[in-house]
């Protein structure tokens, strides 16, 4: 797409824009935050510059049996894996299936553990599918959060993020997205002169603003875990859902952080230096620190009968839903 042929995009959208009563934005203008945010990313987090500017391309929405068929392989004509994640107005709307946005990432099988090098994630085998499947659901956490926030200065501030569902090249039975979407965005990425990233936005032709009354106190979590990919996970998911959140590898610096007033924390119970246990027994003797709930997240069963004190209100086996994880931490807050 040259100069001219964008300029041509834009005049037509806003002249069909001034159509419709502005109680939002455009799809297309949303489409384009969507770029600035992944470009945001990969910058801050590894001082990444794209080859050249993202490629924006407006597209019709193929339906297959009333859902969007999603083929990844027609983005890169090699194995693809791909991540869907939905927005909705609140979890309400969210778990009704009615959203106003689905944002969907493509990365080229073979080039994801190299994308995900760059953002200073862990080792990736790419010949592990569940391995694939997460690494571009986390990727697609991180564009989707930094969305959120750049959705926000647009005054949108209460949309709900749902968890990703990751797929190795198409979704089969296709995917929801939000009623009365006939096209989408496909944003073109490209590394080194050649396109290895794809993201995609779904979304009605205007997207109201629902203007929700805001908190006036942002609830803080302590994560403390060792296991610094599940970090680099529920980081995001968190952050995502309107948490502030605090980090701690072990149990000495989860006691350092108790300064910080967190409002409930995530426990990881085998870690260095200083374990769960440990640091619960800590806790318990400092006096000066107010009672915090607590969630353990571990891999051990039988925690019940271990650990037995009031603070301690669940225990959540590893691997989590992060859908349970969210209703459990608003439970005890």
């Amino acid at each position: 797409m040259d100069i001219n042929e964008f300029k041509e995009i834009v005049r037509q959208e806003s002249k069909r824009f001034k159509k419709v009563p502005y109680t939002g934005y455009s799809a297309f203008t949303l489409a384009l935050t969507l770029s600035v945010a992944v470009k945001k990313i990969f910058f801050e987090k590894s001082k990444t510059k794209f080859t050249s500017e993202p490629l924006l391309e407006k597209k019709h929405v193929v339906y297959y049996d009333g859902r969007m068929r999603v083929d990844a392989m027609e983005k890169f004509n090699v194995t693809t894996v791909c991540s869907v994640i939905e927005f909705a107005a609140s979890e309400e709307a969210l778990k009704k299936r009615e959203y106003i946005l689905t944002l969907i990432v493509y990365l080229e099988k073979e080039f994801l553990a190299e994308f995900l090098s760059l953002l200073q994630y862990p080792y990736l085998d790419i010949d592990d599918d569940d391995e694939l499947k997460d690494g571009c659901g986390t990727l697609g956490n991180l564009i989707a959060g930094q969305y959120k926030r750049e959705m926000a200065a647009l005054g949108y501030d209460d949309f709900t993020m749902s968890h990703f569902e990751s797929y190795l090249n198409s979704v089969k039975e296709g995917i929801d997205i939000p009623k009365g979407a006939t096209d989408k965005y496909e944003i073109t990425f490209e590394v080194e002169g050649i396109k290895h990233l794809v993201v995609e936005l779904v979304t009605p032709p205007v997207i109201p603003k629902h203007q929700a009354p805001k908190s006036t106190t942002t609830k803080r979590i302590l994560v403390i875990d060792d296991d610094l990919t599940l970090i680099k996970i529920i980081t995001p998911l968190l952050r995502s859902h309107g948490f502030e959140v605090l980090v701690a590898r072990d149990g000495q610096e989860g006691i350092e952080q108790l300064k910080e007033s967190p409002h409930l924390i995530i426990l990881d119970m085998k870690m260095p230096r200083m374990n769960g246990y440990e640091f619960i027994m800590a806790m318990q003797q400092m006096t000066e620190v107010p009672r915090i709930p607590i969630i353990i997240l571990t891999s051990k069963q039988g925690l019940e009968n271990i650990v037995n004190v009031d603070l301690v209100k669940e225990y959540i086996i590893k691997p989590f839903k992060p859908d349970g994880l969210l209703e459990s931490i608003r439970r005890h807050l």
